[in-house]
């Protein structure tokens, strides 16, 4: 696993997490279990591969650093109705989890469940604000998911973090989300005035890209 300096104290490791070794926290987001029982309800036809890809991902996380606590910021489920598979996929989950001393954590996203057990919209942790992102966010400095961010340069498309001093938008944990192109998507003046950078994970490492300002003013000009 390869991490690369974030700010505040947080680290981006190429597993698409972020880690906190002062808090022995790390930060994933739109995990999306049972995407492929969801899909199969609507008349495809997957392998059920996503537990078996977010155990292995998890897996090497917990090889490369010390992690006491798993934070979900939101998503951790692909459909809010209830499905016995995905039921017990998440009990899996949590027990695997359990097995190796990590505490899990979930934060509400707009895929999980809208009733039983309560999830918060948001977390304090370290002066920062977890959240999903589906809803508006407030706070001077913030993690979310939500919008699955990718880089696509032809036929290669690699997830990506947006981070600035006060900003931290994680990629998916899913394989299966699409992803938003950041070089061809609006954003916030603002989020582009803190000097939002997009660092993208591509075969096992981390990889700058600088500026999403200069990654889309160089898009505009071909």
């Amino acid at each position: 696993m390869i991490t690369l300096e974030g700010p505040d104290g947080w680290l981006l490791t190429s597993e698409s997490a972020t880690y906190h070794p002062v808090e022995r926290v790390a930060v994933i987001a739109d995990v999306h279990l049972g995407y492929e029982w969801s899909r199969a309800a609507a008349g495809d036809s997957l392998p059920p591969h996503t537990l078996e890809d977010t155990l292995t991902r998890l897996a090497r996380l917990l090889d490369a650093v010390v992690i006491e606590r798993l934070i979900v910021a939101g998503d951790l489920v692909e459909k809010a109705g209830p499905c016995v598979r995905t039921a017990a996929d998440l009990r899996t989950l949590r027990n695997w989890l359990g097995e190796r001393g990590v505490a899990l954590v979930t934060i509400h996203g707009n895929h999980d469940p809208r009733r039983g057990p309560t999830w918060p919209i948001s977390i304090e942790l370290a002066g920062w604000t977890i959240t999903h992102g589906h809803l508006p966010i407030s706070g001077e400095r913030t993690m979310s998911g939500h919008l699955h961010p990718v880089i696509r340069s032809g036929s290669l498309t690699a997830p990506c973090f947006l981070v600035s001093p006060k900003r931290i938008v994680l990629p998916a944990f899913s394989p299966n989300a699409a992803g938003l192109n950041v070089i061809e998507s609006r954003w916030p003046q603002a989020w582009i005035a803190e000097g939002l950078r997009c660092v993208a994970g591509a075969g096992g490492e981390l990889l700058d890209f600088g500026p999403l300002a200069d990654l889309i003013a160089k898009s505009t000009l071909r």
